[in-house]
Parts: structure tokens; C-alpha cells; sequence
């Protein structure tokens, strides 16, 4: 990868199969040749596709036709499958390109890195949301504790057991797994205020004299500095009343990412992200197809599934200033959601958000999720996930290039004016 990309930055990030294409391209680059390779579908997702493809296409290639993501299973015992795509290569040509989606096939003129029909835009990792609606996401809590500071259901159980008064520090957590599947784990939850008594606890003082142990060790600076506080996680964020909790994993099967609504009593770990304390509306906008359409596009993978990233897939996603209906509107559907999940207590997400399973009052309720949170970007119905994608590309170019402008205008008016001079005669 140093021999052929080593002139790309970044390129240590990329996939091996990225080599192939570049030397491809340079292969057929100014002759009347073509290429094409069957590829692992994660050069046309996440962060990847903004460091290959401006690298590819910025001479005289581009992508002549694509094939969409399909899996493709070998004949091996284990059954090993990967998600694919076909990306052919070929000089700038005026012509037609072809996009083609299962046995379905469309003439483009153009086709971009996420083999989408837009230009060639490449979304890119931001610390803040692009929507102003849109509240800011964060990393869950990180223990860094070698294990000790979380508690299984039997653990938990044994130390109130024997110390009842350890149920004060004692919080349930919630990683992707946890979320997802409903299991049921713990974890210390200390505060600097609590610390003086909580260490009277000789199963608690034992445990977090190990994190300090641990820490101490460690070959990570940052690490070292925490075992200044061998009692707290990394990071000690929680909500005041709410919070929605996004995986940072999820199946790639299934037709919205199951998102968490709880309470404050919920840490929330690092495999997942949280918003803390939004409005209830938020809920409505990320559980949506639209975001979902989103995500397929610009997350990146882990093997196939969705690997969720803030920067990416939530800061970057192009949302307009609504109306307060709007918000009322998507609020009732947020509410209704969550209220035919409840429906259903001896379910997980996992099984509710099965594609093949989801119980029909949970999809209606999310179908007229979609519907209003459709109307938010215009009145006419979307007739696809292509449209919905390309609406959201030109949105996404829209809000950037406003963001500009505004960055411009920002500076002119910061500069100091000069000084009037005297006019000559």
C-alpha cells in the first residue's frame, strides 16, 4: 500500500483492494481501455470514500457503470459472505453511465464515489452538527478499568447482598450489545462526593484499587492521568432527565438502526453514542428512513454492519429548519413509537426491529414517522431511496456552500476598516 498510495494522505485507512483501483486507473488513464473489479462495498462508505475516490478521478477517470451493494456467499463450509459492489473504470467520456440495482438498471450522466448519481461530493468528518436543529452527540462513557468497575447480574447482586448500602453506586449500563439484546449489566457510578464513603466498601475499594493498578501500567499516557480517579469511567456524562441512545453497531438487515429512550439512570458506554436531554422530535428525525438512506450511503462497516459514526453520519446529515407543527407533529410520532414498543415487554430490539418479524403497529408507526419527516424536505412523496439520497447530497452541497458564505461574511465584517485619507486635488 506504501508503493502505490504513498502519495495519498490518509491511505493507511483504506482497504487493500483500494490499491487495485488506482493502479487501474493509471493503467487505462489516456488510452482506449477499461477496468472493472468485483470490490468489498466499504470504498463506497464512510470516510474511505472521501480519501480514494478525489484521488481516482482527478485527472481523466471516472466510474462508467456500478453494481449496488449485493451479498455474495461462496461455495466454502463455513459459508463465508461479504457485501460487494462492481465499479467499472474508464476516461472521461460524454456518454451514458450505467448504475445498476439488483436486476434493475438506470442511465446516469454522472456516478459519484458512493456510487450515488450526484456530483462528486464527499462528506467529511465534522465536531458539530451541519442542521442547526440538530443537538450535539456524543461518545458514551469509556470505563478503562480492565473490567472492574462493571458488574454481570450476578455481581451486582452479591455486592448489594452483602452490602445494601452499594446500591447507591451502583447505575445500569448500556453498551450495543446490552441495548440491543436487553442484557443486563452494571457498573460502579461513583462521584468525587460519593467517593469518601462508597470507599468504606472493601468489595468497592478493592475493585477500584485494581482500575489504579491497572491504569498506573499502562503504556497510555491518558490512562496514567486516570488513575488519579480510579473510582470514575474516562468520562462521567449523563443526562438530567433523557437520553437517546444510538448503537454503534448495528445489523445491516435491518430497516432502522433500533434507537434507546431512557431515563437518567442509564450510562451509557463507549460502543454506543447518546444525546442527552433532546426534545422528543429528535427521536422522530433519526429513527427515519431519510436518516437510514443517510447512513447506508456514508457509514462506514464493521465486516457488514453499520459502524455509526457522529462525525459522519449525524453531524454531517443535512436536515432543514421545520416549522413548530412540524416538531408537534413528529413528536406524536416519537410518542407513538415508543408506545408500540411497549406493547410488546418480552421483546428486545433486536426482535422488534427483526425485518422479518417487526410487529406491524411498531412499522406503521414508523411509516408515518417517514412520512412527516419526509415533509420536512418537501411536499411531493420520494419514489425511492435514490431520490431520497440525491435530495439529500444537493442539501448536504447546499447547507456546505451556505456555510461558506456565512464563514465570509463572518470575516469581512471582522476586518477593520480603514481610514478615510484625504482626497487629492
Amino acid at each position: 500500500m506504501q508503493k502505490v498510495l504513498g502519495a495519498m494522505q490518509n491511505f493507511k485507512k483504506l482497504d487493500y483492494i483500494s490499491c487495485w483501483f488506482v493502479l487501474a486507473s493509471r493503467y487505462i488513464e489516456n488510452c482506449n481501455s477499461k477496468s472493472a473489479f468485483v470490490s468489498t462495498n466499504s470504498i463506497t462508505q464512510g470516510e474511505q470514500v472521501s480519501i480514494l475516490w478525489p484521488f481516482i478521478t482527478a485527472g481523466q477517470i471516472e466510474i462508467g457503470f456500478a453494481y449496488h451493494s449485493f451479498k455474495w456467499v461462496n461455495n466454502a463450509k463455513d459459508k463465508a459472505g461479504v457485501t460487494c459492489v462492481i465499479i467499472g473504470l474508464q476516461n472521461i467520456s460524454p456518454k451514458l453511465k450505467t448504475l445498476y440495482t439488483d436486476l434493475h438498471l438506470k442511465l446516469v450522466s454522472h456516478i459519484n464515489g458512493y456510487l450515488s448519481v450526484n456530483k462528486d461530493i464527499y462528506i467529511q468528518k465534522r465536531i458539530a452538527p451541519i442542521a442547526p436543529l440538530l443537538p450535539k452527540m456524543v461518545y458514551g462513557n469509556k470505563p478503562v478499568d480492565d473490567g472492574n468497575l462493571l458488574l454481570s447480574g450476578p455481581e451486582k447482586n452479591e455486592l448489594v447482598t452483602s452490602h445494601p448500602i452499594a446500591q447507591v453506586y451502583i447505575k445500569r449500563i448500556m453498551g450495543s450489545d446490552e441495548l440491543i439484546n436487553g442484557i443486563e449489566r452494571w457498573c460502579l457510578w461513583i462521584t468525587d462526593e460519593q467517593w469518601a464513603s462508597a470507599k468504606k466498601i472493601d468489595a468497592i475499594q478493592k475493585r477500584v484499587e485494581n482500575v489504579q493498578q491497572m491504569r498506573l501500567k499502562s503504556k497510555d499516557l491518558g490512562a496514567n492521568k486516570l488513575a488519579n480517579k480510579p473510582y470514575q469511567f474516562r468520562e462521567m456524562y449523563t443526562a438530567n432527565y433523557n437520553q437517546i441512545i444510538i448503537p454503534a453497531v448495528s445489523s445491516e438487515n435491518r430497516e432502522y438502526i433500533p434507537l434507546g429512550f431512557c431515563d437518567s439512570n442509564i450510562v451509557v458506554t463507549n460502543r454506543n453514542f447518546a444525546i442527552y436531554d433532546p426534545e422528543l422530535y429528535i427521536f422522530g428525525i433519526i429513527s427515519s428512513l431519510m436518516h437510514m438512506v443517510w447512513v447506508r450511503a456514508v457509514a462506514g462497516r464493521l465486516e457488514t454492519r453499520f459502524n455509526y459514526s457522529s462525525t459522519i453520519c449525524y453531524n454531517a446529515f443535512p436536515f432543514p429548519i421545520i416549522s413548530d407543527t412540524l416538531k408537534q407533529q413528529l413528536t406524536q410520532c416519537t410518542l407513538k413509537i415508543l408506545e408500540e414498543r411497549e406493547k410488546h415487554p418480552e421483546k428486545t430490539l433486536a426482535e422488534l426491529y427483526d425485518p422479518d418479524k417487526m410487529p406491524d403497529g411498531l412499522r406503521e408507526a414508523h411509516h408515518q414517522n417517514d412520512l412527516v419527516v419526509e415533509r420536512c424536505y418537501r411536499s411531493k412523496p420520494f419514489t425511492s431511496d435514490e431520490e431520497r439520497l440525491e435530495h439529500l447530497f444537493k442539501l448536504y452541497e447546499q447547507m456546505i456552500e451556505e456555510e461558506k458564505n456565512r464563514g465570509t461574511l463572518f470575516e469581512a465584517e471582522s476586518r477593520p476598516a480603514k481610514k478615510a485619507g484625504k482626497k487629492k486635488a
